[in-house]
C-alpha cells in the first residue's frame, strides 16, 4: 500500500509537524505510483504519464516550497525569465527584427518571430542551437551574433592597450 506524501501548508509563525528538508527528502525515496498520488492532490489532475519519476519529483518539490515559502510574484518571475534567457532585464528585439552575421565569407540572416528565430526557413528556440549549427561548435547564440559583448575579451584588450 502507497504510503502517503504529506505537505502541509502552514501559516507564518506556526511551528510545521515536519521540516521542509524532511518533505523534499521523502519525496526523493518515494516510488512514482507515490509521487503521482502526490501530483494529483497537489494539481488536481494526474501527471502527464510521460514525465519521469525525477521530474515529477521536482515539480513536488517546487510546489511544496512555494506553499511553505510563498510563490514568486509575477514582475520577478518576468524577470528571471529574461534573465534565463540570455537578455538583460526590459531587453527585448521585436519581432521582424533582422541580425547579420558573415561566417567564413557567408552571410547568414536570422528573423525575430514571435516564439523564436528563424533561419534557413526553420523556427528555432535558441540563437545557440542557430550559432552551433553554423559554426560546428557550441556558440552562446547571443554573443555570436552580437547582442552580448565578450567581457573577458574587451577587458584583455583595455589592458593591453
Amino acid at each position: 500500500m502507497p504510503r502517503k506524501i504529506a505537505a502541509q501548508v502552514h501559516s507564518k509563525g506556526e511551528a510545521p509537524d515536519r521540516s521542509l528538508a524532511h518533505e523534499l527528502a521523502v519525496l526523493q525515496s518515494a516510488s512514482i505510483v507515490e509521487l503521482q498520488a502526490q501530483f494529483r492532490r497537489f494539481y488536481q489532475r494526474p501527471g502527464p504519464e510521460s514525465l519521469s519519476r525525477d521530474l515529477i519529483a521536482r515539480l513536488l518539490a517546487h510546489r511544496i516550497q512555494e506553499r511553505r515559502l510563498g510563490a514568486l510574484d509575477r514582475e520577478l518571475r518576468v524577470r528571471l525569465d529574461r534573465l534565463v534567457q540570455g537578455l538583460p532585464p526590459g531587453r527585448r528585439l521585436k519581432s521582424g527584427t533582422v541580425l547579420v552575421r558573415e561566417h567564413e565569407g557567408t552571410m547568414h540572416e536570422v528573423v525575430i518571430v514571435p516564439g523564436g528565430y528563424l533561419w534557413n526557413a526553420e523556427t528555432f528556440k535558441s540563437l545557440s542551437i542557430i550559432a552551433k549549427r553554423i559554426t560546428g561548435t557550441s556558440w552562446n547564440g547571443p554573443r555570436f551574433f552580437g547582442l552580448r559583448s565578450n567581457r573577458s575579451s574587451a577587458t584583455k584588450a583595455d589592458a593591453h592597450a
